[in-house]
């Protein structure tokens, strides 16, 4: 696949999901984003690590799923105490690549519960 389709593919599969999601690549350079991260102001072509507090990035795992080829999800709590997921995805045609997002800091689950 050539970037492009990488691109127009992940626009397919994560424009729609209520969280925002990136294609990072490992220079924490943000290739894509939905369009929940683009309502929230996250643009391609910025890093990643240049949003928000240093210390948000401490946990980062970017270069793990990355070396290792291998998808990671993390457990935390955020900063209202709920519990929140980070997820890092290899891109397999993009070794360089990542899918990043979390889940559980929207509004819209709240609503599911109901």
């Amino acid at each position: 696949m050539t970037d492009q389709e990488i691109i127009e593919a992940f626009h397919v599969m994560w424009d729609n999901f209520p969280e925002p999601v990136t294609i990072t690549q490992k220079t924490r350079e943000m290739i894509a984003v939905n369009k929940k991260a683009a309502e929230l102001g996250l643009t391609a072509g910025v890093k990643c690590s240049s949003i928000g507090k240093p210390e948000d990035h401490r946990g980062c795992l970017c270069n793990k799923a990355i070396d290792t080829k291998q998808a990671i999800a993390v457990k935390y709590l955020g900063p209202s105490s709920e519990t929140l997921y980070g997820y890092w995805i290899p891109i397999p045609e993009r070794p360089e690549w990542i899918i990043h997002f979390g889940v559980g800091r929207m509004p819209i689950y709240e609503e599911l519960k109901r």
